[in-house]
């Protein structure tokens, strides 16, 4: 009796242990400072400007080296958007969510630069469209804000709705992109 509970320890141990590691590295906008992890060679996350510290999470989190292929593609992505060029993410790798939210976050890259679209019309698009506020949820769990451009989904009666950078940071995006709410 004493051996099995040995032995699990032991796998959970084990399990432990093949835990993979996160790469981050960080860089600068205009907006402030983001943090970008990679995970097995791929896009894990982004975090926006004043997302705090390292959460528990993360405890398994490393420097990157900025040669990383997938770090250089997301800098080189956000230096451009921040200057303004009209980029379209061809989402070669759909982040890990629900099926809803890997439809929803596949036709919100859809939506050019400069333009918006409401939760009830982007839920419509993903094939449920009575599904508005499950829309607000895809965008609230969204691990790529900019790439899929969460910031460009509005109520209906064109209000901001909400942005997990903040409505002033969803403003200022938005505003770059030409839009004024």
């Amino acid at each position: 009796m004493k051996m099995a509970g040995l032995s699990l320890i032991i796998r959970r141990y084990e399990e432990t242990m093949k835990l993979e590691t996160l790469e981050m590295v960080e860089t600068d906008s205009p907006i402030g400072r983001f943090r970008i992890f990679a995970k097995s060679g791929k896009l894990y996350r982004i975090e926006l400007p004043g997302s705090g510290d390292i959460s528990e999470e993360n405890s398994n989190v490393r420097i990157g080296s900025i040669s990383n292929p997938v770090f250089i593609d997301v800098i080189n992505y956000l230096n451009r958007y921040f200057k303004g060029e009209r980029l379209f993410c061809d989402m070669k790798q759909i982040p890990d969510g629900s099926d809803f939210y890997k439809k929803v976050w596949k036709e919100l890259v859809k939506v050019p630069f400069g333009k918006t679209i409401s939760y009830g019309e982007l839920a419509s698009k993903a094939g449920s469209p009575r599904a508005a506020r499950a829309v607000g949820s895809a965008m609230a769990n969204n691990p790529i804000p900019i790439l899929i451009p969460c910031h460009r989904v509005i109520t209906p009666d064109g209000r901001l709705g909400g942005f997990g950078g903040g409505l002033d940071m969803k403003r200022w995006l938005l505003k770059h992109e030409g839009i004024e709410i």
